[in-house]
């Protein structure tokens, strides 16, 4: 307390001799002389070319040219001329501005931070934080204690560094309890000079509210700042209308710094956050004695504060936590710096409970006497986590596997992708061996074909142990070919054997016919080994293989002996320009036998070149990939989608009239527009298309005609501005 008063004293005397001096210069100042800085006119000049407005605040003091030049002189170089940061000043003016009677500070300066682009919201928060008390200070110490000392370079971007630096100077401004430790961590962390700028701050701001509050007639009402964001203020957070007008009492009484009650009440109120605090609060020796602590003691662990002041630190920690407890005991380490565990502690019932605890050395004569902690039960927490842990294994594991089968997904369309471009039956055998062995390494498998002849199933394909396969056999023999469904045998229960089978028969196998067109082609056959049981997955996963085999066998059948050709473009998936020729010419044909209409809609990419240059090729094969996968998704199954030539693009709708056509045109127009396409986690930005519509027969009767009339009105589209669709004239 003696040492608050006397800090308190301290920052009066410094304020009282700045003011002497200021007095003394004025003294020394010539009077009289109209062209001095003495007249009035002068001054009001120099103030409204510095601040390009003459404030109300100056507005007493213009019947004394020497006290305006005072007040002027001291604002200026205080405040305005101070090379603290300008929004750290202002947010610290306005924090203190709760202490002043008068509403001029909290209204100009709550204006000025909103002009400096800070939010109401922000504000209000700023202005009702409660004047700190002990605990506050405590951990506003304890978080500047991490803060590098010298600061060097200011962190105008770090908030809670400006936040905690301006409660330490309001514990300051007010000779709160704490007031001579705070200025000690701003000297150390600010260094003198930066200090010795605050201070003047302080002081400046202190005799600003004195002179504000000697004369109430000083209104904000001309300050521009006040003019130009009062109202936005108040109507973004009209709470802040309620402080600006009563804010002494909606906020509360100020806190003098000369108060003869202020640090018995200060040290009331730190006493029964003690008691009442939900963590634990003590103090313990170098000797691990407890010699403070709070009720929470009873509550977390059960013992009562008479007890628990019997006890040894020891005595109460789980024995694999014994060596912290040394550490935090050890005047070498635990009365040096501040430390952190999280210990297991034993209760009174004999449970087990978990505390997060943060200590701190306390210091007498610059000497470590003992050691202050706060402990807070974690036990759930730890339960919780556990629990988490456990379940992001299983998670894990469930990922594992879904990324498994995930690969095994891809192999199999990498198998349907090349199955398709097979020009053999021998190439289709070779590609399902080397897909099969991947995704399933541990059965010996085989593919079946029927024969031509219908009464003979041959070995087509084989991976793993061939002596345990049947090179060929009767459709008769095996019971998915017989019932037309999978046959599945797992030896673990009783089930009929395919006479295909090797005595002794294996513990499990799968026969799954591949079915096209109601028509058996074959058999996919697995041999599970012994003792390793097929999940649910692999065996859906051999179902759908065999889909995608009989589907490419049946396909190959079809096909085999005519020319294969490319149909589709190879970067998007969508049909290539060569093929909607065809298929135009084929469906303008069968619109003009059927008299009906036919849309066509001609897409261009706007400003591709743009995404080339800027993100690279990469980039925009990935737009083209993106925009084909969209205009591929969202078509009818009789519609064609093309890729017509680099970021061109064709739909062919066919009963398309020239609304229809138009009205989807649109629709693929929306959703380019909200492609949302990113490129290495970067995104492309704004996607645009531009559309050209055409119509059978009414701007063509032919391929020809129409694929012009549809590239002209894309063009139209282009000139007049890009992402719009045109319909041909």
């Amino acid at each position: 307390m003696e040492r608050a008063l006397r800090t308190n004293k301290e920052f009066e005397s410094l304020w009282e001799k700045l003011e002497n001096l200021k007095r003394l210069d004025s003294d020394f100042a010539p009077v009289g002389n109209h062209n001095s800085a003495h007249n009035t006119d002068h001054l009001r000049t120099e103030i409204t070319d510095r601040l390009g407005f003459f404030p109300s605040f100056f507005v007493p003091a213009l019947d004394s040219p020497a006290l305006l030049e005072n007040l002027w002189r001291q604002q200026l170089s205080s405040y305005f001329d101070n090379p603290l940061p300008q929004l750290f000043k202002e947010k610290l003016a306005f924090c203190l501005s709760r202490y002043c009677a008068s509403a001029y500070f909290i209204v100009t300066h709550a204006c000025t931070l909103h002009q400096l682009g800070i939010s109401a919201p922000y504000l209000r928060r700023l202005i009702e934080r409660i004047p700190p008390d002990a605990m506050d200070i405590e951990q506003v110490r304890e978080l500047l204690a991490n803060v590098p000392r010298p600061i060097g370079t200011w962190p105008e971007k770090d908030p809670v560094f400006e936040e905690n630096l301006m409660t330490c100077c309001a514990v300051v401004f007010l000779g709160l309890l704490g007031s001579e430790r705070c200025a000690a961590d701003l000297r150390d962390i600010l260094e003198s000079e930066r200090y010795g700028y605050l201070t003047a701050l302080l002081a400046s701001i202190k005799a600003s509210h004195l002179w504000a509050e000697a004369h109430p007639e000083i209104s904000p009402a001309n300050h521009p700042a006040v003019r130009d964001h009062l109202d936005a203020l108040i109507r973004k957070e009209p709470r802040l209308n309620e402080i600006f007008h009563n804010h002494t009492e909606v906020l509360g009484p100020p806190f003098k710094s000369g108060s003869k009650h202020k640090i018995p009440e200060e040290e009331e109120h730190y006493r029964e956050l003690f008691e009442n605090a939900s963590d634990i609060i003590y103090t313990h020796d170098f000797d691990g004695k407890l010699v403070s602590v709070n009720r929470a003691i009873e509550k977390i662990a059960g013992y009562t504060q008479v007890e628990a002041l019997q006890m040894k630190l020891a005595e109460m920690v789980a024995p694999e936590h014994l060596a912290a407890v040394q550490k935090m005991t050890d005047p070498q380490i635990g009365g040096e710096i501040p430390l952190n565990y999280e210990l297991e502690f034993i209760a009174k019932d004999k449970s087990c409970i978990t505390l997060d605890i943060s200590t701190r050395p306390i210091f007498r004569g610059g000497k470590p006497v003992a050691v202050q902690g706060i402990a807070r039960d974690v036990t759930k927490r730890k339960k919780t986590e556990t629990a988490l842990q456990e379940a992001n294994r299983k998670l894990e594991a469930w990922v594992g596997e879904l990324e498994q089968r995930t690969r095994e997904m891809t192999l199999l369309n990498e198998m349907g992708d090349i199955l398709r471009a097979c020009l053999t039956t021998e190439e289709a055998y070779s590609v399902i061996v080397r897909v099969a062995q991947q995704i399933f390494p541990v059965q010996v498998g085989s593919l079946y074909v029927i024969a031509p002849s219908r009464n003979l199933v041959e070995t087509a394909a084989l991976w793993g142990d061939p002596a345990l396969m049947e090179p060929s056999f009767s459709p008769q023999d095996c019971w998915a070919l017989r019932r037309g469904r999978i046959h599945w045998f797992d030896n673990s229960r009783s089930g009929l054997i395919c006479r295909h089978i090797h005595r002794p028969a294996p513990e499990g196998y799968m026969c799954i016919p591949m079915m096209a067109q109601s028509e058996a082609l074959g058999v996919l056959h697995l041999i599970q080994p012994d003792g390793i049981k097929m999940t649910d997955a692999k065996q859906r996963m051999a179902i759908t293989m065999s889909e995608h085999i009989a589907m490419a066998l049946s396909n190959l059948r079809l096909h085999e002996t005519l020319r294969s050709q490319s149909i589709r473009d190879p970067l998007t998936g969508l049909f290539n320009r060569r093929f909607m020729e065809e298929s135009l010419e084929l469906e303008i044909r069968r619109a003009a036998r059927n008299q009906r209409p036919l849309g066509m809609i001609m897409v261009d990419l706007d400003h591709f070149k743009y995404f080339n240059d800027n993100f690279g090729h990469e980039a925009g094969d990935l737009l083209l990939k993106e925009l084909g996968a969209l205009l591929k998704g969202n078509i009818r199954g009789e519609d064609i989608a093309c890729r017509y030539g680099g970021e061109e693009f064709t739909l062919i709708l066919p009963e398309g009239t020239g609304a229809v056509t138009r009205q989807r045109a649109e629709f693929f127009r929306d959703a380019i527009q909200r492609l949302d396409v990113h490129f290495r986690g970067l995104p492309l930005g704004k996607i645009t298309a531009s559309m050209g519509v055409a119509v059978f027969p009414d701007h063509g009767r032919s391929a020809k005609e129409l694929i012009e009339a549809a590239d002209k009105a894309l063009y139209r589209s282009k000139s007049d501005g890009r992402d719009r669709v045109t319909l041909a004239g």
